[in-house]
């Protein structure tokens, strides 16, 4: 079997380039050879359903952060199966205006991208190699005003300033079961005092004896704006608020 898939892994690989592929295994059964020959067509309709799969995690993606196709600039293509041709096509159909990029190696990007990204977390100076990189970032703390069991406010830090952008955070928060409604606040700090940005109001929620759950996602764009989304987990009621960028 490990004979079979490697035949059909290399298939594959000239598929990427060629009209056709021939799959050869030597011996792969009681000494006797598999010889097949597959077009590109028939190996496009063979993995059509995994294709589909593919590209529907990025919808979700898209719908999940608030965004739509036209506020993406440009698609990065990763990993090796990103060198088939239909998948390709499939992308660019989705992005019907965005630059593909796919002059890098597609199996290096990942790693590639993870070396700069660890390179700003420790701090390395830009423009202190050859190879400078510029990102833009959250110019401020944005913070989200909580109260804890004594009834006191408490602010916690979502976005530190200077967290690279795009930017996606994810928070629990809990609320008394006894209320309908609840209520979410953000707030940027740029001085002593911070600054409301958003209210975000649950409302006509079923009262229940344990605490009500919220599932928040705060997503800051390149360009400074916020999405946030909140989900009260036991009834799935969901509110959400979009905060263009100070001009």
């Amino acid at each position: 079997m490990l004979k079979l898939m490697n035949g059909a892994d290399m298939a594959k690989h000239s598929l990427s380039t060629l009209g056709s592929a021939n799959c050869f295994v030597d011996s792969l059964h009681d000494g006797m050879d598999f010889d097949c020959n597959i077009s590109r067509a028939r190996f496009e309709l063979l993995c059509s359903s995994l294709f589909n799969k593919s590209v529907q995690p990025i919808r979700s993606l898209l719908e999940m952060t608030g965004l739509s196709t036209s506020d993406i600039n440009k698609v990065v293509l990763c990993g090796g199966s990103a060198r088939i041709p239909r998948l390709q096509q499939m992308i660019k159909d989705l992005f019907a205006d965005v630059e593909l990029l796919s002059s890098a190696p597609p199996d290096e990007v990942i790693a590639v991208g993870a070396a700069m990204e660890a390179g700003l977390l420790v701090g390395r100076e830009i423009g202190s190699s050859p190879e400078s990189v510029t990102v833009e970032a959250c110019v401020s703390d944005i913070l989200l005003k909580e109260v804890d069991e004594t009834g006191a406010e408490v602010f916690s830090v979502l976005l530190p300033s200077g967290t690279p952008l795009p930017a996606r955070r994810h928070h629990i928060l809990s609320g008394p079961g006894r209320l309908a409604s609840l209520c979410l606040e953000l707030y940027q700090k740029t001085t002593e005092q911070p600054e409301r940005l958003a209210k975000i109001v649950l409302r006509d929620l079923e009262t229940k004896e344990d605490n009500h759950d919220i599932d928040a996602v705060v997503t800051m764009k390149r360009d400074g704006s916020l999405h946030v989304s909140c989900v009260e987990q036991n009834s799935g009621k969901t509110e959400a608020i979009s905060i263009s960028a100070a001009s």
